[in-house]
């Protein structure tokens, strides 16, 4: 946390498109920081994202007749993991993909940014992972992006068949779910930033507070453990 996920995000956005390796580009996050996304992205960056909500949708029907489809009217989009799971904006999304028999290649878009990708992973339950409507919105999208970058200070939530199943999302050539990742493979695909990495400030003190775990010691009477009994 802090250690600038979305800078290098914009880095990467931005070294693709100087390369012409990227033009449509669709920002997943949660609601809360689709402002921050979009401010971060013009002011550091130069690049204009427009945020796909309701409103815009509106907007957009008012401006520009009732079939305009806002996935495709515009090459850089911001939007909510949970507006994306909605079933009227992933049936519009759906109705811009290849159909069942239609090649997907070239692909519809370029770059997909998840931010917080933790929230779009399955939900571990013992052997199994499920599918949660955020998984499953994500695992329609990801097949039509040339290029994935997944953001997130906690990749792993505890169960291994849920990691698995989130490197899927990401790379199904490498990964593949409930299968133990290799470990080659998976520090080809995952740069891991750590705070102790980070040089110190100008004045050689630490970045970042040094962190100390101390117990406090709570008296415990007979009376509160027998109700906890």
């Amino acid at each position: 946390v802090g250690l600038g996920k979305t800078i290098e995000a914009g880095m990467v956005a931005l070294e693709l498109i100087i390369r012409h390796r990227a033009r449509k580009i669709l920002v997943v996050c949660p609601s809360s920081l689709q402002i921050q996304w979009q401010e971060q992205m013009r002011d550091k960056f130069g690049l204009d994202f427009r945020i796909v909500n309701s409103q815009l949708m509106k907007d957009l029907r008012r401006q520009r007749g009732i079939h305009v489809n806002p996935w495709n009217h515009f090459p850089r989009l911001i939007t909510s993991i949970d507006f994306l799971k909605r079933e009227r904006p992933l049936r519009m999304f759906r109705e811009i993909l290849p159909g069942p028999h239609d090649p997907i290649y070239p692909r519809k878009f370029d770059l997909m940014i998840v931010d917080e990708a933790h929230n779009c992973a399955p939900s571990g339950r013992g052997k199994y992972a499920t599918d949660s409507l955020r998984t499953k919105a994500l695992r329609l999208l990801v097949p039509h992006f040339e290029h994935k970058l997944f953001l997130t200070a906690t990749p792993h939530n505890g169960y291994p068949e849920s990691f698995s199943a989130l490197l899927e999302l990401l790379d199904n050539q490498r990964f593949a779910r409930s299968t133990k990742p290799d470990r080659k493979q998976l520090e080809t695909v995952m740069v891991r930033r750590l705070k102790s990495e980070l040089p110190p400030n100008w004045d050689g003190s630490p970045r970042f507070p040094k962190r100390s775990l101390e117990p406090l010691e709570v008296p415990y009477t007979d009376d509160e453990r027998e109700i906890h009994s």
